[in-house]
């Protein structure tokens, strides 16, 4: 990643344009890592995200901050008491190292002005905010204890010391440097300065490189080095692939793959780190409903297969009371202490069946037995059959979830999901509940004046059921779990060709997506009923026809 001291040097120089006099009207911190500042300057209110994650630490404005805890973390106590209301003075980057450090004026209890300096430590899995008054540490957002803490103590009243520096020439001093530079015999010049300028990642040491190639002399490669450090065009984007996926606070020419502009290295900080932690968010968070899902449908079919097992060996209930008829029928020709008999079986055209008995037993005990075997695999089956399928339904159910979660495309529509779960007693209710929740949105379509809605998950599946007019048509896959989708009628005759887009709508949202002549069910809505105490989505319908389709999105017709 290029998040190096040479990008840092830029950002910390606009953010000093940018915040240089702006006031701290609120602080917060949602998590273990983040820390948001929201600023009031001449260009507005801005909030300011500190970040130490080891993923995406960084100093950078945000347009969308992540939700408070219900009870505020010490750290963020402790930046409340000492910023809020502060005046920033200073954003500077430390001795071109990964730290810049904010500077804020405010007062003291005694209403004495006084300066307090925020160190943000960006150096991946090692990032941390260290907020200090005349060097002395007022407290850390990660604690390092004297054990780990072998090279400098990061404890509430220690002084404050930079992180050992590393082993690479400080292009401010000029002869130090050139003496340095010119040990340069030749070879990938990448490589040398990776691992001789301070400063520079891999992919920042590549690009200057390709800018310094053809230098004449040590003296040379000094200024073209010291130019593009200090004195690059400012031309902020978002380029690469895979690991070098980056905000560039330059144009690399080493970066291949399309890149996408931005006016300030702030609103390209903003656009990729909020993006990024929106996917990450939302992985989670399906994987996390996904899991849950699949734990359950993984033991569901255990259980499945447990009860189709039993039914399997009851199989021959019958026959067991049969021979035992058979046996009563026959007791006058049976002795005791035979180990089996043959009779003819009047149920089966009188062919002989060959009954094994119990030595020990008399026959008329021996006929007993198999009546207690009878009687023991029926009440199994009794019980059995409604178990199974009770256990068939609730697994179908679970693939329709696991469906609705695997189409989920923003976090956003998992909270029907999650509601959903709760409602159904697989997920537990959450101990502060969100007041008023807004309603999550359908996909809506439109196609010669005709409106078609199609459900993201069993809730708005309910919802549109619900809200639909009778004459609505109501579409649903056959023998496959899907979306409920809704045309709209206003009274009219639905052309073919609307009801055939609906239905490849239909189609496209269910587990038959990949398929090809899909049979998709329609009627009118007053056909579609709810049965008493159903899960969430299911429902029964009568009076419907069926159209085969291939599927299709239709995203040209979203709106």
């Amino acid at each position: 990643m290029a998040q190096d001291a040479f990008s840092l040097y830029h950002v910390a120089k606009e953010l000093n344009t940018l915040l240089k006099g702006a006031k701290i009207n609120r602080v917060s911190q949602p998590d273990n890592s983040d820390v948001y500042l929201l600023t009031h300057s001449f260009t507005g209110n801005r909030t300011l995200v500190l970040s130490s994650n080891a993923e995406s630490s960084r100093v950078a404005f945000t347009s969308e901050e992540k939700p408070n805890p219900k009870q505020a973390l010490g750290f963020c106590m402790l930046l409340r008491k000492h910023l809020l209301g502060a005046i920033i003075e200073s954003v500077e980057l430390i001795g071109y190292e990964r730290i810049i450090k904010i500077t804020f004026t405010g007062r003291n209890d005694f209403k004495e002005k006084v300066k307090k300096e925020l160190y943000c430590e960006i150096m991946g899995k090692y990032s941390n905010l260290i907020l200090t008054e005349n060097g002395i540490i007022l407290g850390c957002q990660k604690n390092a204890p004297l054990d780990v803490a072998t090279t400098r103590v990061t404890l509430s009243g220690a002084k404050y010391e930079l992180p050992k520096p590393q082993d690479k020439l400080e292009l401010f001093d000029k002869n130090t440097a050139i003496s340095r530079l010119s040990q340069f015999d030749g070879g990938d010049l990448a490589k040398f300065i990776f691992e001789n300028v301070k400063g520079f990642s891999y992919p920042t040491a590549v690009e200057a490189s390709k800018r310094c190639q053809g230098f004449s002399s040590t003296l040379d490669l000094y200024q073209r080095l010291y130019d593009f450090t200090f004195n690059c065009e400012i031309k902020p984007n978002i380029a690469g692939d895979g690991k070098l996926l980056d905000v560039y606070v330059t144009d690399y020419s080493s970066i291949d793959g399309e890149k996408r502009y931005f006016d300030t290295i702030a609103d390209a900080y903003d656009y990729f780190y909020t993006k990024k932690d929106k996917d990450k968010a939302f992985s989670s968070k399906k994987k996390q409903l996904l899991d849950k899902v699949n734990g359950l449908i993984k033991k569901l079919g255990k259980k499945l297969q447990g009860e189709s097992e039993k039914l399997l060996a009851c199989k021959d209930a019958d026959t067991l009371r049969i021979k035992g008829e058979l046996i009563t029928a026959n007791i006058y020709r049976l002795k005791e202490g035979i180990e089996s008999c043959v009779l003819e079986n009047y149920y089966d055209d009188y062919k002989p069946i060959t009954i094994a008995l119990d030595k020990r037993l008399t026959p008329s005990k021996n006929a007993q037995r198999y009546f207690k075997k009878y009687a023991k695999e029926k009440r199994t089956v009794e019980i059995l059959l409604p178990q199974k399928e009770q256990t068939e339904k609730e697994l179908s159910y679970l693939y329709t979830v696991q469906l609705f979660i695997n189409q989920a495309t923003v976090i956003d529509e998992f909270k029907d999901l999650e509601e959903e779960l709760i409602l159904v007693g697989l997920l537990q209710k959450p101990k502060f509940k969100v007041k008023n929740p807004e309603e999550s949105v359908c996909r809506t379509y439109e196609i010669d004046g005709y409106i078609i809605k199609c459900g993201k998950n069993n809730v708005q599946n309910d919802r549109l059921t619900q809200r639909a007019f009778k004459e609505d048509l109501w579409l649903h896959t056959k023998n496959y779990h899907s979306a409920h989708v809704i045309i709209e009628t206003k009274g009219d005759k639905i052309p073919d060709k609307v009801i055939e887009i609906g239905a490849e709508i239909c189609a496209y949202f269910s587990d038959a997506k990949q398929g090809n002549k899909v049979p998709v069910d329609y009627c009118f809505k007053k056909f579609v009923k709810k049965p008493p105490q159903s899960k969430p989505g299911g429902v029964i319908y009568t009076d419907y026809k069926t159209a085969y389709v291939t599927p299709n999105p239709h995203d040209e017709l979203l709106k």
